[in-house]
């Protein structure tokens, strides 16, 4: 069930973003941000892809070796995080940078295009998903890459122009605020989904 609930929360986000392609597709290109007007333009096109499937991937095996305990709180965390990206995007679809490099890939074209849209803006999931790992995660030298995968990925898009700078400072904010409101807030919600699928199971 965890995993349906994990599965769904891509299909949210593959409709949000069918929608931001084509309503964002006639917005304009915010005329003037500050740090990419400062930043050089280079295409780390294939580290934006390459590094985030990297990050899949050691997200995957640090979960299954130190956190076989509390994957169930993992999926339900990034499940939260990638619905509420979709309802970002959803609300403010905005041209892309000018000068986004291609990305030109065969994972790309099969799998990558049903993930990422190009209007699909505010905020920048290839920075906030490995910092939500960097906040849930118990391992210590794991929360290190984790955090490094973050601010590399962070200046990635930037400097290929995947995204504005607000998009990547909002990542940050948004993904800390959501950890501490489902700590404080929602955890209720979270201990009752646990109970419903594993009636005696606590996983966090």
């Amino acid at each position: 069930m965890a995993v349906i609930v994990f599965s769904g929360s891509f299909v949210v986000n593959y409709y949000a973003g069918q929608y931001v392609r084509s309503v964002g597709a006639s917005s304009p290109a915010i005329p003037s941000d500050l740090l990419l007007d400062f930043l050089p333009r280079m295409d780390l096109s294939l580290f934006f892809l390459w590094g985030f499937v990297a990050f899949i991937a050691f997200a995957t095996v640090s979960a299954l070796v130190w956190e076989r305990d509390r994957i169930i709180y993992l999926l339900w965390m990034f499940a939260l995080l990638i619905s509420l990206r979709g309802l970002f995007i959803i609300l403010t679809p905005m041209g892309q940078p000018k000068g986004a490099f291609p990305i030109e890939s065969f994972l790309f074209e099969k799998m990558g295009q049903y993930m990422t849209f190009g209007n699909d803006l505010f905020f920048s999931s290839h920075t906030a998903m490995p910092f939500l790992s960097f906040l849930i995660y118990r391992n210590i030298w794991a929360r290190v890459i984790f955090l490094l995968f973050s601010l590399t990925m962070a200046l990635a898009v930037l400097l290929c122009r995947y995204h504005y700078s607000i998009d990547v400072a909002s990542a940050f904010f948004i993904t800390y605020a959501l950890v501490r409101i489902h700590g404080n807030r929602m955890r209720p919600a979270y201990k009752s989904f646990v109970e419903w699928i594993f009636p005696t199971k606590e996983s966090f």
